[in-house]
């Protein structure tokens, strides 16, 4: 991967992870998988956040591997 596109992506993470947005949804998300008794649920609940708000980006983050 060029590290211009390890950039953008690294770029929209981050950017990603810093909302609000994304704070509230993991920790509701945290809360069900706690619950639900899912093994790590704030490692799932965390991913899962993240892959919820880049699928609504406008501009999805493409990853090649070599």
């Amino acid at each position: 991967m060029h590290s211009d596109s390890w950039r953008e992506m690294v770029s929209k993470v981050s950017a990603i992870c810093v909302t609000g947005q994304f704070k509230r949804l993991q920790r509701e998300l945290e809360e069900l998988y706690r619950r639900a008794g899912l093994p790590q649920p704030a490692v799932q609940a965390y991913q899962d956040a993240l892959l919820s708000l880049l699928a609504e980006e406008d501009e999805p983050i493409s990853i090649q591997l070599h």
